[in-house]
């Protein structure tokens, strides 16, 4: 299963734990916005290239909101946090 979590809050570390275990059984991914682009969660991460380039991060692969909405069809389930 495919599975995408959706991050906005980086002071909560519960949904990269979770995104952690699930990990194992499942391809998981996870798309951070706002100020959880600073996270780095070590899975296979997505940023929203807007909030990355006013933050001045460019750690993550970014995306832009066309890309975003293709992923939220193409993910099995999608988990906003």
């Amino acid at each position: 299963m495919r599975l995408l979590h959706i991050i906005r809050n980086p002071n909560d570390t519960t949904p990269i734990e979770i995104a952690k275990v699930q990990s194992k059984e499942h391809d998981v991914a996870l798309l951070l916005l706002h100020d959880a682009v600073y996270m780095k969660p070590g899975l296979k991460t997505y940023a929203c290239r807007d909030d990355a380039e006013a933050r001045g991060v460019t750690a993550h692969e970014c995306v832009g909101y066309d890309r975003i909405v293709q992923m939220l069809f193409e993910y099995d389930r999608v988990v906003s946090w």
